[in-house]
C-alpha cells in the first residue's frame, strides 16, 4: 500500500506521502508519483492502495483524467471527486479494486465571497477495525464523502483550534506504518513542546506552511527508517517522501 497524509492549518494544506511502490506479490516496485496537483481548481490529491487502472500505471492515467477534467470545465471538489469515484468505479479492473484504493483530495474553494478547505475522501475500502486499524470490505464500488468543512470543522470546533496554531490531518496507507505515524506524531508533539517552552533556548513552534511541511517530512521519513529496519519482505513505506502546499488565499477560513 502506501501512506497518505493530509495535514490542514492556518497556514494551509500539505499533501504528503511516501515514494515507495510494492508489487502485488509483495515485492519492491521502485519510487513513483503519488502526489498530483489539480492547479485548475487550486487543489491536489494523492493515492493509496492500488496503482492502477484499467492496466494503466495510475500516474499516466491520473494526469489524463485531470486534463479531461479541465477540458470538460469542471468547476468543484465536489464535481472533481464525484468524477473521480466515477471513473474508478467504471474503469478499474476486479483484480485492481480487490487491492483497496483510497485517495485524498484537498483544496480552498470560495464561496459567498471568503475561501475555506475542503478535504474529499474518495475510497472502495468500507470498513476499518476499530481495534487494529485493519482495513476491510473492499467493494466493486466507490463511495466519497466531504470530511473536514462539512463534519469535522463544526463537530470539533476546528476554527478555535486552528486559532491556537492547531491543525487537522487525515491519514491511510499500510496499517503499522499509518499507526505508527499516529504514534510518533504524538511523542513528538510532546517533545516540541517541552522543548519550545525553554525560553533559554531560541527554537520556536513553526509559523509557516514551508515550516509545518519539514515536520510532515520528518515523519514520513521516520517511518521510513522503521520499514527499512523491519521483517517485512519490501519497505512497503518508504523512498524520497513527496510533498505538495496550497497556501490559503485572501479571506480563508483558517488562514494566516
Amino acid at each position: 500500500m502506501t501512506l497518505i497524509v493530509t495535514h490542514i492549518s492556518r497556514f494551509g494544506i500539505i499533501h504528503a506521502t511516501d515514494g515507495n511502490l510494492t508489487a502485488v506479490n509483495g515485492s519492491p516496485a521502485g519510487e513513483a508519483p503519488k502526489v498530483f496537483p489539480v492547479p485548475f481548481l487550486n487543489t491536489a490529491l494523492t493515492v493509496a492502495g492500488s496503482y492502477g487502472v484499467g492496466g494503466q500505471s495510475m500516474d499516466l492515467w491520473m494526469r489524463n483524467f485531470i486534463q479531461e477534467q479541465q477540458r470538460l470545465n469542471c468547476d468543484s471538489l465536489r464535481a472533481f471527486a464525484t468524477a473521480l469515484r466515477d471513473a474508478l468505479q467504471d474503469k478499474m479492473t476486479p483484480q485492481e479494486k480487490n487491492q483497496g484504493s483510497m485517495l485524498h483530495l484537498a483544496g480552498y474553494v470560495r464561496e459567498n465571497d471568503a475561501s475555506h478547505a475542503e478535504f474529499w475522501f474518495v475510497r472502495n475500502v468500507y470498513c476499518m477495525d476499530k481495534n487494529t486499524g485493519e482495513y476491510s470490505d473492499f467493494r466493486d464500488t466507490f463511495q466519497i464523502s466531504e470530511d473536514f468543512w462539512e463534519r469535522d470543522w463544526p463537530q470539533n470546533n476546528l476554527a478555535q483550534l486552528f486559532q491556537q496554531d492547531g491543525y487537522q490531518i487525515y491519514i491511510n496507507g499500510f496499517t503499522s506504518g499509518r499507526v505508527s505515524y499516529v504514534i510518533l506524531q504524538s511523542v513528538m508533539d510532546q517533545f516540541f513542546r517541552s522543548v519550545w517552552r525553554n525560553a533559554a533556548w531560541r527554537f520556536r513552534p513553526p509559523v509557516s506552511l514551508e515550516e509545518n511541511t519539514l515536520i510532515v517530512d520528518l515523519y514520513i521519513r521516520t517511518i521510513g527508517v522503521l520499514f527499512r529496519i523491519s521483517n517485512y519482505t519490501a519497505p512497503i513505506i518508504g523512498g524520497t517522501p513527496q510533498t505538495f502546499t496550497i497556501a490559503p488565499p485572501s479571506r480563508a477560513d483558517g488562514s494566516a
